[in-house]
């Protein structure tokens, strides 16, 4: 490195010794532009999980067929305030932005303020705060609630306010409006309350009562229509996680779920690494007095990874790699309070690591969107035609019945966009199957009909799991769309057919 650049680099770090807080807040709004612009910018057609968000949000249903409802209310709600679609880009980095924020505010209690801020910039090693964090859906929405979960029970124990107990109840309960592998995450609080020998002492006090009776009001309304469906989203996670079929999958399983964690935090152990590597290991207070903090942390860094692993383990089945996505958000503040502060000599390698990481991601990304096409044909949503689908599609039915679009079923993810990017924003009828759609009139279905839509891979007729609930559907000429993208590709193939109106 020049000169110019190491005086450069040392006035960066000198000031961030100064100003973490401002340093910090520079870098996560940083963070939210780019993380928001970067895919509007790129996708001309919303990410799958968006225009899932869009399609079904707009139901506004205490549960849906295989989550809890938190982020599509979220994101419907978004679209009323400001008109457009492109505001489900701000929601995925506005979540991580609050979660690393949350992150710095437990550890500027428990650590000194540069170590608050790096446990904080560590974190942008890990896809899931921003490569992946653009696709809103229910694993985004988990990262600032369970952080600031995290955060109120610690200071719950701590102070022993009531305020903070009720807060606490309330963000794990949202935790649980967001995705209900928050289990793991409540399950590691609860044991910790029973078996750490300074937390069992609030069990004398109201806090913990307190707390679940916050929990319980905040997440009665979402549990009641659990039960009232027959804990129906629990067959979609059922149907998701692999089953093991032979005695070896046992072992298999859990080690090839810890696999897929320990390479998604790689980049952040890099991070670490060169902090701590080979580094003299200094104490600035006695271990007793950060005895506390140190289990608690560590219990949310990684208790909730081995409730997960131990449930898998019992259960035989092979956790989803992006369950781990809420997991590792206090993982680096745990290792600097294990490890202790950092010295001066090791802030240089970690400064120039984070600003190639800050800066890689964004680059990985663009290269994704851009560049792949070019070297593979792969089909992907951000380049499915959503727009010119919808007005063919709507048209037609239109021209056929003279009336709006009310309808639209089959293929979840055309169906979505025929919904999300239709003039007449029509209601999604899941899978084409009413029974998951309580929001879909039986009665007004017969009567205003609608359109069934399927991709390539399938017949050109409807697919039988359709023809049941519409025997009357009429096959319309498939569509042969170019995808939105600048590369020699195969176009996308839509089938579909119109569901005449019934008097």
């Amino acid at each position: 490195m020049t000169q110019a650049g190491d005086d450069w680099l040392a006035a960066a770090i000198a000031y961030a010794r100064r100003e973490p807080g401002k340093v910090l807040a520079a870098i996560l709004a940083l963070h939210l532009v780019i993380w928001t612009v970067l895919p509007i910018l790129l996708c001309p057609n919303l990410q799958l999980d968006l225009v899932e968000d869009l399609a079904l949000g707009k139901e506004w249903q205490l549960g849906y067929w295989k989550h809890p409802p938190l982020p599509w209310l979220i994101a419907d709600l978004a679209y009323h305030v400001i008109g457009r679609i492109e505001v489900v880009y701000l929601l995925g980095p506005l979540s991580a932005v609050i979660c690393l924020y949350a992150v710095w505010l437990l550890a500027r209690r428990l650590v000194g303020p540069l170590e608050a801020l790096i446990a904080v910039l560590a974190l942008e090693g890990i896809h899931f705060y921003q490569f992946s964090v653009v696709k809103f859906a229910h694993d985004q929405v988990q990262l600032p609630f369970w952080a600031l979960t995290g955060l109120f029970v610690y200071a719950a124990l701590k102070d022993g306010r009531a305020g903070n107990w009720v807060l606490g109840g309330a963000m794990l309960a949202l935790c649980f409006w967001s995705k209900y592998a928050a289990f793991a995450l409540a399950a590691s609080i609860g044991l910790f309350l029973l078996l750490d020998r300074d937390a069992r002492r609030v069990w004398r006090t109201p806090g913990p009562y307190l707390m679940a009776l916050a929990f319980v009001v905040v997440l009665a309304p979402n549990a009641w229509w659990l039960v009232d469906s027959g804990f129906l989203p629990f067959r979609y996670v059922d149907a998701r996680a692999k089953i093991a079929t032979h005695w070896y999958q046992f072992v298999q399983f859990p080690l090839q779920w810890t696999a897929s964690q320990i390479l998604f935090l790689a980049p952040t152990i890099g991070l670490l690494a060169l902090l701590y590597a080979k580094a003299k290991r200094t104490e600035t207070a006695p271990r007793d007095e950060q005895g506390f903090a140190r289990r608690y942390v560590t219990m949310l860094a990684l208790g909730p990874f081995a409730v997960t692993t131990l449930v898998a383990l019992v259960l035989g089945r092979l956790p989803v790699a992006m369950w781990g996505y809420p997991l590792w958000s206090f993982a680096p503040l745990a290792v600097i309070l294990w490890l202790g502060p950092v010295s001066e000599a090791r802030l240089r390698g970690f400064a120039v690591a984070f600003m190639a990481v800050f800066v890689a991601w964004p680059v990985i990304y663009a290269g994704v969107e851009l560049v792949e096409p070019f070297l593979r044909d792969r089909p992907k949503a951000t380049e499915f035609p959503g727009r010119r689908a919808a007005e063919i599609v709507t048209k037609a039915y239109r021209d056929r019945t003279g009336a709006p679009l009310v309808y639209v079923g089959g293929d979840n993810f055309i169906a979505n966009n025929v919904a999300v990017y239709s003039a007449d924003r029509p209601h999604v009828v899941v899978n084409a199957d009413p029974a998951l759609s309580p929001w879909v009139d039986a009665a007004d279905l017969k009567r205003r009909g609608g359109v069934l839509v399927w991709g390539e891979g399938e017949p050109v007729a409807p697919p039988e799991r359709f023809r049941a609930a519409f025997p009357n559907a009429e096959v319309q000429p498939p569509l042969s769309l170019p995808r939105q993208v600048r590369a020699k590709v195969r176009p996308v193939e839509v089938r579909f057919a119109i569901v005449p109106p019934r008097p």
